[in-house]
């Protein structure tokens, strides 16, 4: 499936946001909760709450599209958005248009991005391979389909429980 070229960029991006919170609640079997803010004026699309631990974490979520033709994909973090807050995280994720599901994502904290990325004008601009098979600075945080990374997201709310 093609994303149709007649969706603005505003459009693709809130489609993309609703399929990967779909995504959050179907892998986590209903524990973890995502919710959406009225407004995204400060670089939170997203926030995950897990509803065993009561806490949350807030997601920028980027996205794109597969392509057997890229070796790499690009996210890019406006430096206007950008805060270094422990519960902020980057959400890179990249869409499987056969099967309109999230495939490979990259949930990366935000205070890591500056390090992982390329500063430019305005943005870090990250880059991260899409072969499965790669040991780029971003292997770390990558996680193939919804269940991966959902497992990662308890993880983390496990880990601060204790």
């Amino acid at each position: 499936m093609n994303i149709p070229s007649g969706l603005t960029s505003t459009q693709k991006g809130k489609v993309n946001e609703y399929l990967v919170a779909a995504s959050i609640l179907l892998a986590s079997s209903g524990r973890l909760s995502p919710f959406v803010p009225i407004s995204d004026d400060h670089g939170i699309d997203l926030i995950a709450l897990d509803k065993v631990s009561h806490r949350s974490v807030c997601l920028q979520v980027k996205s794109a599209v597969a392509s057997a033709k890229r070796k790499t994909v690009q996210f890019d973090v406006q430096k206007s958005t950008f805060r270094p807050e422990p519960n902020l995280l980057l959400l890179a994720v990249l869409f499987e248009p056969t099967t309109v599901s999230v495939g490979t994502s990259w949930l990366i904290p935000m205070a890591d991005v500056p390090s992982v990325s390329v500063e430019q004008a305005g943005k870090y601009a990250l880059s991260p391979s899409t072969a499965m098979s790669s040991k780029d600075r971003y292997q770390q945080y990558r996680y193939e389909g919804p269940h991966a990374l959902v497992d990662s997201l308890i993880r983390q709310f496990d880990a601060a429980a204790i």
